[in-house]
């Protein structure tokens, strides 16, 4: 498509089949977690598909971009629970929004479109040329080998990616030391030597 509100939404209203897809050339409406809004203007990657369900797809999508991304995968690392992250900056995002029987799951990149946040970072500014439909074909391959995987599994990939275990982190009710990732997909915080979970919190470190 060359303009829609959102492909996330659009594939809710006009999907018919898991594996549906759409990529968009611009989003004028892009969506990002608790309503917030995602820039999405012409040099971006805007693309979602529908999928089974599985409490791990966040995870899952990221593995599945990381990998995609071959030439800088090293340099990749994820942020629980939908942020991607290259040089400590914000490369893209994750949206997975269930609707009872299957889960779009849609993703934005920061290509070559012009980034106005300072924590923000674009394939760009690395010099890194992504040809999208190269990329999401290969995506696609390594979403569906991930999506075949166990919980463990996808966790055990995850952990080797994640960019806030041993870091101290704040959150609107208290701060921690992230420990691990739980197989229900909340972020274990240890706070004065107790445990607390995390599910779907907004969280921050410093310098982020």
């Amino acid at each position: 498509m060359e303009t829609v509100k959102s492909t996330n939404t659009w594939l809710s209203n006009f999907f018919l089949n898991i594996g549906d897809e759409v990529l968009a050339i611009k989003q004028t409406e892009g969506k990002g977690r608790r309503g917030n809004t995602w820039d999405s203007d012409y040099g971006g990657l805007y693309f979602s598909l529908v999928s089974p369900n599985n409490k791990l797809l966040p995870f899952i999508t990221g593995i599945s971009v990381v990998e995609s991304l071959v030439e800088v995968k090293d340099n990749i690392q994820l942020k629980w629970p939908n942020d991607i992250i290259i040089n400590g900056k914000k490369l893209g995002g994750i949206l997975c929004e269930s609707y009872g029987n299957y889960t779009i799951v849609g993703i934005g990149l920061n290509i070559s479109n012009n980034i106005l946040l300072s924590d923000a970072i674009s394939l760009k500014d690395i010099n890194y040329n992504l040809d999208r439909l190269d990329f999401i074909y290969s995506f696609k391959l390594n979403f569906n080998d991930n999506l075949s995987l166990s919980s463990e599994k996808i966790l055990e990939k995850y952990t080797k990616l994640d960019f806030l275990i041993g870091k101290k982190i704040d959150w609107n009710k208290g701060s921690g030391i992230v420990q691990s990732i739980d197989v229900d997909g909340s972020l274990i915080v240890e706070v004065s030597d107790k445990i607390v979970h995390l599910y779907s919190e907004e969280v921050s470190i410093e310098k982020y």
